[in-house]
């Protein structure tokens, strides 16, 4: 019986009968994404909306198709009205011949003036008006009656520039007219930066301190409530505006991207909920998702994800990258729905 069990093969159970069966992670368990959901005050995004507008205010210059009108006091003969600045960015005066106006001031262009006809006048005290400010412009984005880009004449305040555009859209729901303009996600952007304005605030409560006025450039964008899309930008190979579905997932929706760049940071994919002027920020370690060690995000309308370069650490620096994207897509988006209604 000895030499029986000796020559007798042990039986060893199969692995799996020894050993418990790998761990699957609860959801609960997995390394949820970090929420940045401080919003700031009214009273923190008036400060740093004034901060922002004294950093981004600039002295307007004139340019080419601007029209002047130049005087010089007790010399009517000097005179020229209603001339508009050549393509050369020149115009043409009396005495004098030739000057350079396009990019500069009309301070600037009055020196300029006045130092040159002191040649032929004593002590010439020049006027410089400035009767159309055909250089200047803003643009109203979105859900309003009459979106697209409008001349700075004078001076224009938010407010007015929404007039100016036939104020916002109006649909219609249950047979009664109703606002499809979403003020909550609506944005003011200004040299690719976004001001903290509350458009809520401002429209629906009637606070003018957000009322700020216009400059060269001023991008507005008033996205609809009745629009499900999101955003997917940033270091992706196809950045572009998506439908929004059910059961969307953060993971799942980067595929429509067409993949990443070199430079992307996947460690710290952005999810940016609200208005940009004031979002809730969701970081995501988009690698960790994937190892099914870190929680999925499900996005909601509207949403913007971002995958961020790697040199890039501060949310302002990611912001200033954001917005001259969005901004570039919803003009494309335009031009398309202005070329496709042309039949062209």
């Amino acid at each position: 019986m000895l030499a029986g069990c000796a020559t007798t093969p042990r039986q060893t159970p199969p692995p799996y009968l020894d050993e418990p069966p790998p761990l699957v992670r609860p959801e609960s368990l997995k390394e949820p994404p970090e929420q940045i959901t401080r919003r700031l005050t009214t009273e923190e995004q008036l400060a740093e909306l004034a901060r922002v507008v004294a950093e981004t205010r600039v002295m307007p210059t004139l340019g080419k198709g601007d029209v002047l009108s130049i005087s010089v006091y007790d010399e009517p003969d000097l005179g020229i009205a209603s001339v508009p600045i050549r393509p050369d960015g020149m115009v043409s005066f009396p005495l004098i011949g030739d000057v350079a106006a396009a990019g500069r001031s009309v301070d600037e262009l009055t020196a300029t003036i006045s130092e040159r006809l002191a040649r032929f006048v004593i002590a010439p005290r020049v006027a410089v008006i400035v009767t159309q400010l055909n250089s200047l412009n803003y643009t109203v984005n979105g859900e309003v009656t009459k979106p697209g880009v409008y001349p700075l004449v004078t001076d224009v305040r938010l407010t007015q520039a929404i007039a100016h555009a036939g104020g916002f859209k109006q649909g219609q729901f249950r047979s009664s007219s109703v606002e499809v303009a979403d003020l909550s996600t609506a944005f003011i952007a200004r040299e690719g930066r976004v001001l903290p304005v509350d458009f809520t605030r401002l429209f629906r409560q009637g606070d003018l301190r957000f009322d700020i006025e216009l400059q060269d450039g001023d991008y507005i964008s008033i996205p609809s409530g009745l629009s499900q899309e999101v955003y997917i930008v940033g270091e992706v190979n196809k950045p572009a505006q998506f439908a929004f579905r059910e059961d969307m997932p953060m993971s799942r929706s980067l595929a429509l991207a067409e993949g990443f760049t070199r430079e992307a940071d996947l460690s710290r994919v952005h999810i940016v909920r609200g208005a940009l002027s004031n979002p809730s920020l969701i970081v995501v370690n988009f690698k960790q998702v994937l190892n099914g060690n870190a929680q999925d995000v499900q996005l909601e309308p509207n949403d913007i994800v971002y995958v961020p370069p790697t040199y890039l650490s501060q949310w302002s620096q990611m912001l200033n990258q954001i917005v001259p994207t969005i901004t570039a897509i919803q003009t494309g988006i335009i031009l398309g729905n202005t070329v496709g209604s042309d039949g062209n």
